[in-house]
């Protein structure tokens, strides 16, 4: 619960009130031509003007600095207009009686007339503040949609620099990646790093939840992975370390999928760990398999440990990677996109296929199975392909 700064509900109530004076020049108008012998009757209309215009000041402010200040739940305009409304209406009563006992002897209580006029006015200010608070209310959330939208769009435009538009062009290796956020920002991330003249690191992983606290987590996944690139070729250790990093944040119910791989291009072997990742398929010539060595996901607990398989890469192989983000894409039936159409469509595909045009055409199958709906999770495919030796293509 927040209490109310006194300095700002002291400015606050010194601005309302001194504006009170020129808001009740026009009230003063319409309450003399309604009593009759304008303009005689203007300075009697004017300080009744006043009396209302101050009272009700004086219980908007009250409801904004020492109740709606205080209840963060009471978000909206409806919950505030009303608030307004009702203060103000009892608040032009309390006004109706403060003129009765001071300028106008049975201004309220001389006859029914007197009594229905000034429920009248109660209505009308009612009217007024409860018009006031919307447009006020609407104008803060407004005030903060736009700032929320420009700190998200600030937050992609980083988190677009952080992932990889131009690969490392390797002799042996080929690798594009594509990421389409469902939100402003992803939970998915994607990286490639050149390790000297002969090795290259690939990593992918999926963070839980989305917007901006996914992002945060990929982020900081993203910048262990870089600086342990140059560690060596063990990635079940360099997965032990990031998981380590995860748990020793604060409890957040946060953890991620990783598949992290590195490849040596001299021998062309690739050691790799997937930490409960959506299984990579490998197309080679002896057909298509999954890599599936490695353990659960990361962030769950200290302690865990992850084995790592290594596997040999031939010319023409190619690794596709990607995130539960393509699997589990919906149609407007409900029916989700599956691994069997995934493999379906990669199992047709040309040997000699550029690592970005598959990536494309993935994502071409996915579009058109989705048919217009839009995905509900980010989406990231990366495609890796192994190139002729040039030594043995010369």
């Amino acid at each position: 619960m927040k209490r109310p700064r006194p300095q700002t509900a002291t400015r606050d109530l010194i601005r309302m009130l001194w504006q009170q004076p020129l808001l009740s020049i026009p009230f003063a108008v319409f309450f003399g031509l309604l009593f009759g012998r304008f303009p005689s009757s203007l300075p009697t209309a004017y300080l009744i003007s006043l009396i209302f215009a101050f009272t009700v000041a004086l219980a908007i402010w009250a409801v904004r600095w020492f109740v709606l200040h205080n209840h963060e739940g009471l978000t909206g305009w409806k919950k505030p207009a009303l608030f307004y409304g009702v203060s103000s209406m009892g608040a032009s009563i309390v006004g109706a009686l403060i003129v009765e006992w001071t300028l106008i002897p049975g201004f309220v209580t001389g006859s029914g007339r007197n009594v229905a006029v000034v429920l009248m006015f109660a209505v009308l200010f009612c009217a007024l503040f409860m018009g006031i608070g919307m447009a006020v209310s609407f104008y803060r959330d407004s005030i903060e949609s736009a700032k929320s939208e420009q700190e998200l769009h600030l937050a992609r435009r980083i988190q677009r620099s952080f992932l990889l538009s131009n690969f490392p062009q390797r002799p042996r290796l080929e690798i594009h990646a594509v990421n389409v956020s469902s939100r402003q920002v992803s939970g998915d991330f994607y990286d490639v790093v050149a390790i000297g003249d002969d090795g290259v690191l690939v990593a992918i992983a999926d963070v839980s939840g989305k917007g901006v606290p996914a992002a945060l987590l990929s982020s900081m996944l993203q910048a262990s992975v870089r600086t342990q690139a140059t560690a060596g070729p063990s990635v079940a250790a360099m997965v032990e370390k990031v998981n380590t990093l995860v748990c020793q944040r604060p409890a957040t119910g946060q953890f991620a999928t990783f598949f992290l791989a590195w490849i040596d291009e001299r021998t062309m072997r690739m050691r790799y760990t997937n930490a409960g990742h959506n299984f990579p398929v490998l197309l080679g010539s002896n057909g298509r398999r999954t890599l599936e060595a490695g353990g659960t996901v990361v962030g769950m607990m200290e302690a865990l440990t992850w084995r790592e398989e290594e596997i040999p890469l031939s010319p023409g192989d190619r690794v596709v990677m990607y995130t539960d983000g393509v699997t589990e894409a919906a149609n407007a039936e409900g029916e989700m996109y599956g691994e069997d159409r995934l493999y379906a469509v990669l199992d047709a595909l040309p040997r000699d296929l550029a690592a970005s045009s598959i990536v494309d055409r993935v994502l071409e199958e996915l579009r058109g199975f989705l048919d217009g709906t839009e995905p509900g999770d980010d989406i990231t495919v990366l495609a890796l392909r192994v190139l002729e030796d040039p030594v043995h293509k010369a």
